[in-house]
């Protein structure tokens, strides 16, 4: 009874409704290095993104109880929210590693790379609240960078700078003394930091998402199609051109899974009465803004 009433003056909300969602999250923390999640690329991506929700929800809680043990097993109002759409979540994720892993070529429900959820700020930022994310954060970043090699692709070490970046100046903000304006700074940057987190771990289950994430980044941007751009940016009659230059055809179709990046290659309908041809992926070496340049000689095409 006494505990309530100190959380009641303080504003906040028993964690009581949520501990059922959160003791079956814990699934995550198996699935995650199970060798199905190693062996199959999409339930590792499903897996990690469990993972990493979980992650998040249990270390806020953590933090709080320390921060005020007196108040333990309640959380600001909106701590309870955002953890509450952290466990949704991870259910969900949890789900399609399972569907995945009994049918390797079943379709994950939900846009990929998966996004974490909206923080609904109706209070000032704690301290607490903030140690929460920053435990979170150390915990996910410890896996992602023990995976991150020198060969991995450029995108994925852009994704970890940005990572580190937004995590350095969420530390930079806070201190016992920051005011409300520099706590919700520095929460806002440590999400940041926890969603790049959350991206680096996807792509490196997934390499190919990477093409969806380049793609979503420029479009955000407001970027035109660029050099060297996603094989998701090509558009129907767009011409593709052969190692020498010389005209081949006008895209008809492109073949991948637009859901997970994966690129097979093209149809191209030629002219002149020819019938339509399949340029496979690795035959392309340039995809430009408006125009695709192959790195084979349009004889070598059957």
């Amino acid at each position: 009874m006494i505990r309530r009433l100190r959380a009641m003056l303080k504003g906040e909300l028993s964690t009581g409704g949520l501990e059922p969602r959160r003791a079956a999250g814990t699934a995550a923390y198996s699935l995650v290095d199970e060798p199905a999640a190693k062996a199959v690329p999409l339930v590792g991506v499903c897996a990690w993104n469990a993972f990493a929700l979980q992650t998040i929800a249990d270390k806020l809680v953590e933090a709080d109880a320390a921060a005020d043990p007196a108040t333990a097993g309640y959380v600001p109002r909106s701590t309870i929210g955002y953890m509450s759409e952290c466990l949704d979540l991870v259910q969900h994720w949890l789900r399609q590693a399972r569907i995945v892993e009994s049918d390797p070529n079943a379709r994950v429900a939900g846009s990929l790379p998966a996004r974490l959820p909206i923080w609904h700020r109706d209070e000032p930022t704690r301290l607490s609240e903030l140690q929460g994310l920053r435990d979170a954060y150390d915990a996910l970043e410890a896996r992602v960078e023990t995976e991150l090699t020198a060969a991995s692709p450029p995108e994925l070490h852009r994704c970890d700078a940005e990572m580190r970046s937004a995590a350095e100046y969420a530390a930079a903000l806070t201190s016992r003394h920051a005011g409300p304006v520099d706590r919700g700074e520095a929460r806002a940057s440590l999400l940041e930091a926890l969603q790049h987190a959350l991206t680096l771990g996807q792509l490196l289950a997934l390499p190919t998402l990477g093409e969806i994430e380049v793609l979503r980044r420029d479009r955000a941007a407001g970027l035109p199609t660029a050099g060297n751009a996603s094989w998701l940016a090509i558009g129907a009659g767009w011409p593709v051109l052969d190692s020498q230059g010389a005209m081949v055809g006008l895209v008809l179709r492109t073949r991948g899974d637009r859901s997970t990046g994966r690129f097979d290659g093209l149809d191209v309908s030629r002219t002149g009465g020819s019938p339509d041809l399949r340029v496979p992926g690795n035959a392309i070496d340039l995809i430009e803004s408006g125009q695709i340049r192959l790195s084979v000689p349009k004889t070598s095409l059957s």
